[in-house]
């Protein structure tokens, strides 16, 4: 059960530690300090991790574990087992000495752990788990997140748990009186419910993913699925989801990336002088997205409602080779009709056909929905408008840092593959994406940056 002692410079404040025990089960669970019990707690993971795993001494050394609350465990006066949280949430370096496995020593760990992470308004907690010990994890409400990764040559994987008290540690931080205010859209999936003197407009930290923007006098304008899951670890059917580092199937590793079922922290939430409101939202790499792709990266959404809404995508190259990425915003809106509906702004733009193998066509006119649509369109940075006669309304999408558009429509049969999409509402949708799709590729150096933006208004 150990973590992979991964450095994250921005954790290093310290913090005061309680000094208070528990006793359960026969045992005394210990909240302690470095400086106090460092023999005994470096005892336990030398035995475990070093001796045992083969685990070298400059990994499990980390520099971290003077600014760690420590939890250890003991009986008769033995020290058995161990592990730590570090100050962003991150739980690891957990041990239990061979012959006293079994005996729900790891049980007590982690409630420990758990308990303190709430009473300090940690909001979410994460750990790299050994595979084989994942199930554990899993029954105290760890999440898997991405795939199997190394560390100091042991199959591992990253898991996170949104606590209860999330969305109130999050009002602490971030609340905006009358304009924004996080609540939980399904438990431990926070939602930041946005209102303005314009518009209104909720965006969920799972996947970073726009739900719904309306503004004031119309109907909304995001479209979600009445169908849609909300659970942790699965993508919402609708809003905005992001496309990170790859737009569309790459191979074996899924569709759209990795980001857009992924918890983003909140970096910033202000309001402005036109009196929008701002959130900022962002994600890393870590070691399990490395295993997927192995780079290094600094990702923001940064989200601007009001009267129009815009949304920027912000990649930096945090490593120390290039990499290159198509990215998207894969935005679906709400129509009256689809059979109605017209999609200006792409004649005489090549697309390429996923419903027809790919090849490659030229647009004559609006784009018009009669059946299944899938087209990448090439090789444009044009406006596209909506126009939905049912509604009385055109909706623009423009766009900055983009070369491409996607039109998508399911259409009736393919919507039947879909669980969280209901009967029928293939009518009440369509899909206008601002991306860089594959061959709209983009590079960047180390400390590049790129941005894509997506500006949404109705007409």
């Amino acid at each position: 059960m150990r973590d992979s002692g991964c450095k994250n410079h921005s954790s290093r404040a310290s913090h005061n530690l309680p000094v208070a025990d528990f006793i359960l089960t026969g045992m005394r669970i210990h909240k302690v300090n470095w400086a106090d019990e460092q023999k005994a707690l470096s005892a336990i993971r030398r035995a475990v991790f070093i001796k045992e795993q083969d685990v070298p001494e400059e990994l499990e050394w980390d520099g971290e574990d003077e600014h760690a609350l420590h939890v250890l465990v003991k009986e008769g006066g033995e020290a058995i087992g161990c592990g730590r949280m570090l100050p962003d949430g991150h739980i690891g370096r957990m041990a239990v000495l061979k012959g006293f496995r079994g005996n729900g020593v790891g049980r007590l760990v982690i409630k420990t752990l758990l308990m303190e992470a709430e009473r300090l308004r940690k909001g979410k907690v994460f750990l790299n788990a050994q595979t084989r010990a994942a199930g554990f994890y899993a029954k105290y409400g760890f999440i898997q997140v991405g795939g199997e990764f190394p560390d100091a040559g042991i199959p591992h994987v990253r898991m996170e748990k949104t606590l209860d008290n999330f969305s109130e540690t999050l009002n602490s931080r971030f609340a905006i009186p009358g304009r924004l205010r996080f609540q939980d859209a399904a438990p431990g999936l926070p939602v930041a419910e946005i209102t303005t003197p314009d518009a209104m407009a909720r965006v969920a930290l799972q996947g970073g993913q726009v739900l719904e923007w309306q503004p004031n006098g119309h109907k909304p304008v995001i479209w979600v699925s009445k169908a849609a899951v909300y659970q942790p670890g699965k993508g919402v059917r609708g809003g905005v989801p992001v496309c990170f580092p790859w737009f569309g199937q790459l191979g074996d590793k899924g569709v759209h990336g990795f980001v857009r079922v992924r918890m983003w922290e909140v970096r910033e939430a202000k309001t402005d002088l036109a009196d929008t409101v701002v959130l900022r939202l962002g994600i890393r790499d870590d070691e399990s997205t490395r295993a997927i792709w192995d780079h290094a990266f600094d990702l923001e959404l940064i989200v601007t409602v009001g009267a129009a809404l815009k949304m920027e995508l912000l990649t930096r190259n945090t490593g120390n080779a290039p990499f290159t990425i198509t990215d998207g915003l894969h935005t679906y809106f709400r129509v009256g009709d689809i059979n109605q509906t017209k999609v200006r702004g792409l004649d005489g733009t090549a697309y390429l056909d996923k419903t027809r193998d790919f090849k490659q066509f030229t647009q004559s006119g609006p784009v018009t929905f009669s059946e299944e649509t899938d087209r990448v369109y090439i090789d444009t940075a044009a406006d596209c408008l909506i126009e939905d006669p049912v509604f009385g309304r055109s909706i623009r999408v423009a766009k900055l840092g983009s070369q491409s558009s996607v039109v998508w429509n399911p259409w009736s049969e393919k919507e039947k593959g879909f669980a969280d999409m209901a009967a029928g509402e293939y009518k009440d949708m369509v899909c206008v994406e601002t991306v860089n799709a594959s061959p709209d590729e983009i590079t960047l150096a180390p400390g590049g940056k790129h941005s894509l933006v997506a500006f949404i208004g109705v007409e």
